[in-house]
């Protein structure tokens, strides 16, 4: 008995180091066998297997399991179809092969009794278990009871049971890690306005024949106020440029036409320059015959083509 008391104090120090736990109770069901039981051929060493558990699990890895196990009936050691039965007490410990299967062994101790003989023996279980759910699993297990002593003999005990088990009274929630906690250093970001470029033009302008002395590129002195609101539009925005192209009808030799269309042109030119913008901004150029906008044929359309086009061209600039 004295391997006994010493495999329950030990198991009994480790269970009194848990602080979180669970309860589960099982049951199991398979075979015994015997070695070193027979020594005579009126012998029978083989019988059926029963048994109920209940457990305390300290952690996922570590258990306290004590049991009541049935070794069936066996016929030796003096006695005839006599009952086996034994009390265990040992630690369960279990390692995790995948999510749901788990290995796990038990080294501890039984006290057996075989018909009014009783003695207590060492106890070694390995096993497979494996999670249906949460709180259900099923489990194979191989347990040996080495060095049980009846009278004169000696023999030791095995059985291999499949079962299960019910977990209850813990918690479902899984215990929460240490949050570490972690200073974020504050980043200010300074806004960035966007300002988005807004295209800008002025609509084209047509300085006509009628605005030239007859047969002349000087501009008539009452002409030069059309170009007042170029002017203004020009002085608001200094980005912006200016094109002046002068244009003439078919009358008359093309030679002619061609120099007519770039004085006319000029001429233009030169009014802007006078109220001050900068001839860097304005690009003259004359077409004579080319590009006419109406027929050549007729009085009107001559008239309509003897004229000097005045374009901005499109440019962006941001709005403030």
């Amino acid at each position: 008995m004295k391997k006994l008391a010493a495999v329950i104090s030990t198991t009994l120090l480790v269970a009194s180091a848990s602080a979180n736990a669970q309860f589960y109770l099982g049951a199991k069901a398979g075979v015994t066998w015997l070695d070193d039981f027979c020594t005579t051929g009126a012998c029978d060493e083989d019988s059926w297997a029963l048994g109920s558990f209940l457990g305390y699990e300290i952690t996922d890895a570590v258990a306290i399991e004590a049991g009541l196990d049935a070794l069936g009936e066996t016929t030796g050691a003096g006695y005839k179809d006599a009952g086996m039965s034994a009390y265990t007490l040992a630690p369960r410990f279990s390692f995790a092969l995948n999510e749901d299967l788990d290995l796990f062994a038990k080294i501890g101790g039984a006290h057996v009794k075989y018909g009014n003989d009783e003695d207590g023996a060492l106890l070694g279980a390995i096993g497979l278990n494996y999670s249906i759910i949460p709180s259900i699993d099923i489990q194979a297990e191989l347990q040996h009871f080495n060095g049980i002593s009846i009278e004169t003999t000696s023999f030791d005990a095995n059985t291999f049971t499949l079962g299960f088990r019910s977990k209850f009274g813990g918690s479902s929630e899984p215990t929460p890690e240490p949050v570490e906690e972690v200073l974020v250093e504050e980043t200010v970001v300074e806004e960035v306005v966007v300002v988005t470029p807004v295209v800008k033009t002025f609509e084209t302008k047509v300085v006509d024949s009628g605005s030239f002395e007859l047969n002349s590129s000087e501009l008539k002195p009452a002409s030069k106020q059309k170009l007042e609101e170029l002017v203004v539009f020009m002085n608001e925005y200094p980005q912006a440029n200016v094109e002046v192209v002068g244009y003439t009808d078919t009358s008359g030799a093309a030679s002619y036409n061609q120099k007519l269309s770039e004085k006319r042109a000029q001429s233009v030119a030169n009014a802007l320059e006078a109220e001050g913008i900068d001839a860097s901004r304005i690009t003259v150029s004359g077409q004579g015959e080319s590009n006419p906008i109406a027929s050549n044929d007729t009085h009107e359309g001559r008239v309509q083509n003897r004229r000097v086009e005045i374009t901005v061209p499109a440019f962006e600039y941001e709005e403030k």
